[in-house]
């Protein structure tokens, strides 16, 4: 999954969680089954990898003072 596609399912997840129908019981395992979902997704999301903002930037042209 590319990070388009895991914002946009993040994205999906937490509207689904914010609408999600109430009372919501202890033992509801769907709603437990989506944060967790959202969980390891926004975890994905945020590993380390890729370029950062300076490096694109310099591979862009930037300049690099190093």
């Amino acid at each position: 999954m590319n990070r388009t596609d895991l914002t946009g399912r993040i994205d999906q997840l937490s509207e689904e969680i914010r609408h999600y129908p109430t009372p919501i019981a202890r033992c509801d395992e769907q709603l437990t089954a989506l944060i967790e979902e959202r969980a390891r997704l926004l975890h994905e999301i945020s590993k380390s990898g890729g370029c950062t903002p300076d490096a694109i930037w310099t591979n862009d042209g930037g300049f690099n003072a190093a």
